[in-house]
């Protein structure tokens, strides 16, 4: 495992990789917006039948594509502004829904709000028909293939990693959920409570303390972003898109998320490229301990960063932790 701080070369400091959050609000309904329109959606089967929705942004004069992961609760309509950003450096993007959430079929007969799997291998097995379905069979051949992952979408690259035979040159896992924070609870007895409303016929139900989304939730309350702006056009988005909003978690989430986090974070000493795995230091959602566990078994191959004043989404954060992440990640892949 390499160990590195978030430091950057002098060209990050005058190179402008993203737009500025003082310009943000506005430059959403001029830029942001308008870009995503040009996106083209698709849908894609899973092996078990159900239909993903995805999207493509071709660049014509890229040299390299890359593939978005997102995290829990996310649409690949939030990532707006981190695809117009990596457009701008010249790479052409996919990215997709997962099962359960965005604007992909949403699984609990319960309450559509309530993010639910049965199975969170499921997920990694969406990632790889993705990739092979789709991405290696429309990407231009000359292409050099990256993956970005977040959150959820981190341990799903991770463990897609470390199980397939995969087509990417380089990797970047930002705050995997390696390891749930499971607060107030300690681990054992969450996973105890769970199972426990499980065995009750709860398993598609919101896991206790969990809800709807709030779009009223004021910034001083989020735990997952230092930029109000940042955290206004998220919600934004679901104000535009309210079919796509995901609250809590299920019963049987939460089971599926511990058991799955262990078991990828114990087998990433498989995956054959090198990869970034950056590290919020103000994290509320995942451990560190798990991050540090899964980056150790990947040994040489893992650079573990860490970012001390981000939150859980460092690329929705404030200015100064976003574009030197993001010049980071275009170091890293070029």
């Amino acid at each position: 495992m390499k160990f590195a701080k978030l430091l950057f070369l002098i060209l990050s400091a005058t190179q402008a990789f993203a737009l500025p959050e003082a310009e943000l609000q506005a430059d959403f309904s001029k830029i942001v917006l308008p870009f995503l329109a040009t996106g083209k959606i698709f849908a894609f089967a899973t092996t078990d039948g159900l239909k993903l929705s995805g999207v493509y942004f071709e660049n014509p004069t890229s040299t390299k594509t890359i593939v978005i992961v997102n995290g829990r609760s996310e649409p690949w309509l939030k990532y707006g502004e981190v695809f117009y950003d990596l457009y701008q450096q010249g790479y052409s993007i996919y990215s997709y829904d997962h099962r359960g959430q965005g604007l992909s079929p949403h699984l609990s007969p319960v309450n559509p709000e309530i993010g639910h799997v049965e199975f969170f291998h499921s997920y990694i097995e969406d990632l790889n028909t993705f990739v092979t379905d789709v991405v290696i069979p429309n990407k231009k051949p000359s292409d050099d293939l990256f993956l970005f992952a977040h959150s959820m979408g981190g341990t799903v690259a991770a463990g897609y990693l470390s199980e397939y035979k995969v087509p990417f040159k380089k990797a970047v896992l930002s705050c995997p959920m390696l390891q749930v924070n499971t607060k107030p609870y300690p681990e054992p007895i969450a996973r105890s409570i769970v199972d426990v409303a499980s065995l009750l016929g709860k398993s598609e139900h919101y896991a206790i303390g969990y809800g709807d989304y709030n779009l009223d939730l004021p910034f001083s309350k989020n735990t997952t972003t230092g930029s109000p702006v940042r955290w206004w056009m998220t919600n934004e988005v679901y104000r535009e898109n309210p079919s796509t909003l995901i609250g809590g978690p299920s019963n049987r989430w939460v089971h599926e998320s511990l058991t799955e986090g262990q078991s990828v974070r114990n087998e990433m000493g498989n995956i054959e490229i090198p990869f970034i795995l950056f590290q919020a230091g103000s994290d509320q959602i995942v451990k560190p301990k798990g991050e540090e566990q899964g980056c150790a078994k990947a040994g040489s191959l893992c650079t573990l960063i860490k970012v001390p004043d981000s939150q859980h989404e460092i690329l929705f954060e404030k200015d100064a932790i976003r574009s030197e992440a993001l010049a980071e990640i275009f170091t890293f892949f070029q």
